[in-house]
């Protein structure tokens, strides 16, 4: 019976779609969803509707709605948008948005009486793990909450289970500087061009909403014993310039994998782009492997028993090979 009731901010995003899609599919038929949106007359939440999820429009900004969308949840699946802010409020303007809206949800979570389990999407604190050397925006920002959230949501945080998504596959589609480049004039190659060293390591997970979803179902149904976990969503490590090769096999046209310079990129691709590309980037070739930021609390997907189930990036470009040309 459904009498567990699950909390999914962002129900029509990538991750939290990938989420409500999990656990709707989820054979034990033990959970009711509430899928959180701004839009609750939109095409993508009448899907929702359509798929048994019980549609609520709430605003991460207002601790007072979200108080109201969680009540009675048995968990919650929470993810800020960072990238969607980004472009009117600057980078650092952004992560200050973002570190408000996970204080927001926080204090809202930590309200609700029901709550077993809090689920955060969150990325390693860039800037600590390199002792300052480098700083990453859509990461150190939502450190920065996490660390507001054990002064003053301790008895939440001791329920949270952070998730940490890798590069997503999904990137090659849906944002501009991950693109595979054609060249121009008739020919027939293309370049995959990036502020990053050929042998820099990607840490990747080949398609976010599938993993996401087996992840955080997985989670959910190992309880207590997840409290205080991270889980590095990151289903391969590869060398970068390796998606260039990887192209060629799935599409079948050439490619060369071309090393910017930061300013090149940023020349290239504006600040905010460029800017977060290059830092991110940059910080990846010094810690490149994310299991070993906090071993005593990380648990792989191996763990979790979700390997299956989340898509590889050549296994993901193959899917979408007509999309990338």
């Amino acid at each position: 019976m459904a009498n567990k009731l699950v909390v999914v901010i962002g129900a029509t995003g990538q991750q939290g779609g990938g989420v409500v899609d999990a656990l709707v599919q989820d054979s034990t038929n033990q959970y009711r969803i509430r899928g959180l949106t701004r839009n609750p007359k939109s095409d993508k939440a009448d899907a929702l509707t359509a798929k048994g999820v019980e549609v609520v429009a709430a605003d991460i900004n207002s601790e007072e709605s979200l108080a109201k969308a969680f009540d009675g949840a048995w968990a919650i699946f929470a993810v800020t948008p960072y990238w969607e802010s980004v472009w009117t409020l600057g980078r650092h303007g952004a992560g200050d948005e973002e570190v408000e809206q996970q204080k927001a949800i926080a204090n809202a979570a930590s309200k609700t009486s029901t709550l077993q389990h809090f689920v955060l999407s969150s990325l390693p604190a860039a800037s600590k793990v390199s002792s300052g050397k480098y700083s990453v925006p859509h990461y150190d920002y939502k450190e920065k909450a996490r660390d507001w959230m054990k002064s003053n949501t301790p008895e939440l945080v001791a329920k949270t289970t952070r998730i940490w998504p890798g590069w997503y596959g999904n990137n090659l589609i849906n944002f501009p500087v991950c693109k595979f480049l054609k060249i121009p004039g008739g020919m027939t190659g293309y370049v995959y061009a990036h502020p990053a060293r050929r042998d820099s390591i990607l840490p990747v997970v080949g398609e976010i909403a599938a993993s996401t979803g087996a992840v955080v179902r997985a989670v959910l149904r190992k309880g207590d014993a997840m409290h205080g976990k991270v889980v590095p969503i990151v289903t391969e490590y590869i060398p970068i310039d390796q998606l260039a090769n990887v192209f060629t096999k799935v599409t079948g046209k050439p490619c060369a994998y071309a090393e910017m310079t930061d300013a090149g990129a940023e020349a290239a691709w504006g600040e905010i782009l460029g800017g977060e590309m290059a830092c991110q980037l940059r910080w990846s070739e010094d810690y490149p492997d994310w299991h070993v930021f906090e071993p005593e609390n990380t648990v792989t997907l191996e763990e979790l028993g979700v390997v299956s189930e989340c898509p590889k990036l050549e296994a993901y470009m193959k899917t979408i090979a007509d999309q990338i040309v």
